[in-house]
């Protein structure tokens, strides 16, 4: 009798298994939302400028076979830009998929200024005046910023870098 009910045991704890890897993967996919506020600084080469407060509501999309996507608005000094969804780079393999993940790369593709994606659809003028996050890391479960590297684009003016990860800007 008692071998039995073994088999019985081995598929409800099989079935609870696989029930439970099911459920993982449901909630892994759910987009994180996350209001992070921070100070940036603009940097040239290794000289620390002025400081910026930067306001990110953003959500995370996490996949199993990419790097994270984020996307929502960022606001840098009262300049808010949002998300311009389809301008985010993709992998050019599933392999690149794969590898982006496994190094934690943050994929963002480009913020644009509020006003200009307003009405215009064209990419040439999304990108003119435009945040893009070259690097960013995240604290806990996306609680807070690590360290972020942010480029802004702007017309006719040469690129600005702001960074949030001062300690490693000053060798310490």
């Amino acid at each position: 009798m008692e071998n039995a009910r073994r088999p019985g045991l081995g598929r409800w704890a099989v079935g609870l298994l696989l029930a439970g890897l099911v459920l993982f993967v449901i909630w892994y996919h759910i987009p994180l939302h996350r209001t992070l506020e921070v100070t940036a600084y603009e940097t040239e080469w290794d000289v620390i400028g002025e400081p910026a407060v930067l306001q990110m509501d953003i959500t995370l999309h996490r996949s199993f076979f990419r790097g994270t996507v984020v996307r929502g608005t960022i606001e840098l000094d009262g300049v808010p830009y949002v998300s311009a969804l389809g301008m985010e780079p993709k992998p050019n393999s599933f392999l690149g998929g794969l590898r982006e993940k496994w190094y934690g790369h943050i994929s963002s593709g480009y913020f644009v200024e509020a006003e200009r994606l307003a009405g215009r659809g064209d990419a040439i003028y999304m990108m003119e005046d435009s945040l893009w996050i070259v690097s960013a890391s995240f604290r806990g479960f996306y609680d807070s910023i690590a360290g972020l590297l942010l480029v802004r684009r702007i017309p006719d003016a040469p690129s600005v870098c702001y960074t949030v990860d001062l300690p490693t800007l000053l060798g310490n």
